[in-house]
């Protein structure tokens, strides 16, 4: 299986966007939601803070239909936070170190717990996607 698969063409630039898959990056956390193509890149997030909620607003020629659509942002919507929580469960809030009042909520048995929930997340996101990106039987 390809670790980046044809979501459809963009609207605004008709270029194909492609999403590439989920990796463990850096020894500790994991890198999703990225799109794009040679010309440009950019992550999911934009098509979740978007006010435009049909996937044809995005994407032309795409297999995927609205009900996946919204499938799709929902278990991206859970995976970004679980991202979220992870970080903050490891660094804290990244602005400053201060013993004792930054990190009161470090715990790396959260971070491996949050993170084996995001990676069955993350799994199942891309699977759903594979199947809903490949075109339907006409009935």
């Amino acid at each position: 299986m390809s670790d980046k698969i044809l979501l459809g063409r963009c609207v605004q630039y008709d270029e194909p966007i492609y999403l590439t898959k989920h990796k463990w990056d850096c020894d500790w956390y994991w890198a999703f939601g990225y799109l794009g193509n040679k010309n440009t890149h950019f992550h999911f997030e934009a098509y979740i803070n978007d006010h435009r909620y049909e996937v044809t607003s995005h994407l032309k020629g795409s297999n995927i239909n609205q009900n996946e659509w919204w499938v799709i942002r929902d278990l991206f919507v859970q995976a970004y936070a679980l991202k979220k929580a992870a970080e903050v469960y490891r660094y804290g809030g990244h602005q400053s170190t201060r013993p004792g009042i930054t990190d009161l909520i470090e715990d790396k048995t959260m971070v491996t717990r949050l993170n084996a929930d995001l990676e069955r997340i993350l799994n199942v996101l891309w699977d759903f996607i594979c199947k809903a990106a490949q075109p339907k039987e006409e009935s």
